[in-house]
């Protein structure tokens, strides 16, 4: 079974996460497999846009800490998500996330880089990072006050607090909120509606909407250097434990 469903049709590639047992939570395989069909997507003519969504109940919840500590024994970094990153930063064609359920860590970073998010009004955001031992990650640093505010985004980012599906909305991370049965349907028609658009007009009005993306890369190298200086120290290691040897 493949941890991630990859369809294509009527101009559309659908990335699904399929990991449900272990709540879609990414693994090096996992970023490997989404990375490469996003790359896949945007080399390919036939392909407008791309929805990328989870599992009934759940869209991810964040990095897979078991695969984790087990890079990090291995030869102490994870590099798989600076892969998909830049993966979606390269991307040219329009990114819709479609949100059930929580959406934690880069469950919710990569949101900021999608060009239009749904959500279920079960949704839940949420960036632990410092209670790991860890710092933002994929431009949070940046993307979260612009879109969130400063405050607010102090609140996830230094917290941890979660952001519900509702306040996701306000602060203008959600496009909209709709039932978790209604959510692909959406999703689906405001594909519909991009692939019918003049494709040099929307490749262009996108281009300029991204205009920021080689900022966001000087700043994810930022935070990739302070991440990988973080999870050197004794500390990271022991809440990493902690955290795998929870009940």
């Amino acid at each position: 079974m493949s941890l991630l469903l990859n369809n294509t049709n009527d101009g559309c590639c659908t990335l699904q996460f399929n990991r449900p047992d272990k709540l879609n939570a990414l693994n090096r395989e996992m970023y490997a497999l989404l990375t490469d069909a996003i790359n896949s997507a945007n080399s390919n003519a036939e392909v407008t846009c791309i929805i990328v969504k989870g599992t009934p109940d759940i869209f991810t919840a964040g990095n897979d800490l078991s695969d984790f500590a087990a890079a990090v024994r291995e030869g102490g970094t994870f590099d798989a998500p600076f892969s998909l990153m830049r993966a979606m930063l390269n991307c040219e064609k329009p990114i819709i996330a479609a949100v059930d359920g929580p959406a934690i860590g880069i469950g919710t970073t990569m949101l900021f880089h999608c060009d239009l998010v749904f959500a279920s009004n079960s949704a839940r955001f949420q960036t632990p990072f410092t209670d790991l031992g860890v710092c933002p990650e994929f431009a949070s640093s940046e993307t979260m006050p612009a879109i969130l505010g400063s405050h607010k985004a102090a609140q996830m980012l230094l917290l941890g607090d979660p952001l519900s599906a509702q306040d996701a909305e306000r602060f203008g991370l959600v496009n909209q909120l709709v039932e978790s049965e209604a959510l692909d349907e959406t999703v689906n028609q405001v594909a519909s509606r991009l692939v019918a658009k003049s494709q040099d007009s929307l490749a262009t009005s996108r281009r300029l909407l991204r205009a920021r993306n080689d900022n966001y890369q000087q700043i994810i190298d930022r935070e990739a250097e302070q991440f990988a200086r973080l999870m050197a120290t004794d500390e990271f290691r022991q809440k990493l434990e902690n955290f795998l040897n929870r009940k």
